[in-house]
């Protein structure tokens, strides 16, 4: 009988954690697996704000070990320390060394806390883990408000969360508005209205200077536009952003850069026993090609089941990512895949924008909500390189064009996409946003080519 090969992961997340899954069950009988786990537990974090808003229960968030253990991965709480690439093995923080033919990293991210004085106080916490979800539980349930750092898709989520339970939320933002690789201009209007109509105040252009205890509360001493302020509060919440934790890989000589672990279209590094995912890797852009985070949940999955399918023998290749995701706030919905507007211009010489106003049921529905979507063409083809929706309804929308980025399709192919309709279901037949947005689109390049030709 063959000798089982080893395969190890360090990191109990969605990426090194199910890699392993998917190779055992491929290629059952055949591997020895075991994970190497610094967490407490297996935390959902994409639940994070459904928690606070009353919608979840933090320990149902909580994946049971057995959830990877019955497909016959051992999970063994043991920090890995050090990677010894000639001898294939991992050191951990116990002492003992485990023996790899395979190793998966997936260490995941861990948030970055500015060097502002008080951050580490009480009533401030970071969104990450699950005792950060108990830590910010235990303060909203004394808070009437909150401050959250940080106005990225987590900052938005966790201030609107608290506000659906009374508590008087304001976003404070170091940049002079949203980013462009979270909404443009224009959509980055759509949320920051909603969120102000909701009693949110959104604050741009601000730099935190020190977070102060007095009288049982907070004081977050801030400058803006060169004025010195105090806001006192009774919580804060910290969400400007995460890093890569790529500790592991000091003095291996796995390339990496700041953003993460390079890894190439099979998810390996540059040692071709070692693959990484998730969170802690630097991919590739299925739009523009260029090197690009990996800072989601769903990429996470697909990059490991990529692993696991080249481990157990299987030559899939990762296709890129399109970084698409949606969230949902305050009633309203919002979604990107692939490139914004604004990002698009920096990158393509020529693009032409769709947009489409529309419904997310039929229009003579009562229950109907507007839905607008912009669709972003640039380059030679008119190839599909971004989309925005803000509304109700904005997924079917959102998963369609995602996939439409990562297969390049033009605006000619996009006319083509044959869709459903039902009351209930989607909008108005003759208001399908992706169509709408298309023809939009194409009746803006149509007037551009004769205007060129000087024709009509």
């Amino acid at each position: 009988m063959a000798m089982q090969k080893k395969l190890l992961a360090i990191g109990c997340g969605g990426a090194g954690m199910f890699s392993l899954v998917v190779a055992s069950q491929l290629r059952k009988g055949k591997f020895e697996t075991i994970v190497l786990s610094d967490e407490a537990d297996i935390y959902c974090r994409c639940t994070s704000s459904y928690i606070l808003s009353g919608e979840a229960e933090l320990d149902d968030a909580i994946q049971p070990e057995s959830m990877v253990g019955d497909y016959g991965l051992k999970i063994v709480h043991d920090k890995a320390l050090r990677i010894d690439r000639k001898s294939r093995t991992v050191t951990a923080e116990s002492g003992t060394v485990y023996p790899y033919d395979h190793l998966v990293i997936g260490t995941g991210a861990h948030p970055f806390v500015p060097p502002i004085p008080g951050i580490d106080g009480a009533k401030v916490s970071t969104v990450r883990t699950s005792d950060d979800m108990r830590h910010i539980e235990a303060a909203a349930k004394e808070a009437k408000t909150a401050i959250i750092i940080g106005a990225g898709v987590i900052g938005i989520e966790i201030a609107s969360a608290l506000a659906e339970r009374g508590i008087a939320a304001s976003l404070i933002e170091g940049a002079p508005a949203i980013s462009s690789l979270v909404a443009d201009a224009e959509f980055a209007k759509y949320l920051v209205d909603h969120l102000a109509s909701h009693g949110i105040t959104v604050r741009f252009g601000v730099s935190v200077k020190e977070i102060r205890d007095t009288d049982g509360r907070k004081e977050v001493v801030i400058l803006q536009d060169g004025t010195e302020s105090v806001l006192a509060t009774d919580m804060v919440v910290v969400a400007t952003g995460v890093r890569p934790n790529l500790d592991i890989i000091e003095g291996t000589g796995i390339a990496a850069t700041a953003q993460g672990i390079l890894v190439d279209r099979r998810m390996r590094t540059n040692d071709p026993h070692i693959s990484a995912c998730g969170d802690c890797v630097v991919t590739h852009s299925a739009v523009t090609g260029e090197r690009v985070g990996s800072g989601l949940a769903s990429l996470a999955i697909q990059q490991s089941k990529i692993v696991g399918f080249q481990i157990a023998g299987y030559p899939i290749r990762y296709s890129g990512s399109t970084g698409a995701f949606a969230f949902r706030i305050l009633g309203k919905e919002y979604a990107l895949a692939g490139l914004s507007e604004e990002e698009a211009r920096k990158r393509f010489r020529f693009v032409i924008v769709g947009r489409a106003e529309s419904t997310n049921i039929y229009n003579d529905l009562k229950g109907k909500e507007p839905l607008s979507v912009k669709l972003i063409f640039a380059g030679p083809r008119m190839r599909l390189v971004g989309y925005e929706a803000f509304g109700k309804g904005v997924i079917s929308s959102a998963e369609v064009a995602s996939f439409a980025i990562g297969m390049r399709c033009s605006v000619l192919q996009m006319l083509h996409f044959n869709y459903i309709a039902h009351p209930s279901l989607t909008a108005w037949p003759f208001m399908n946003p992706l169509i709408m947005a298309s023809e939009d689109a194409m009746g803006t390049l149509m007037t551009k080519i004769k205007a060129f030709f000087h024709i009509g």
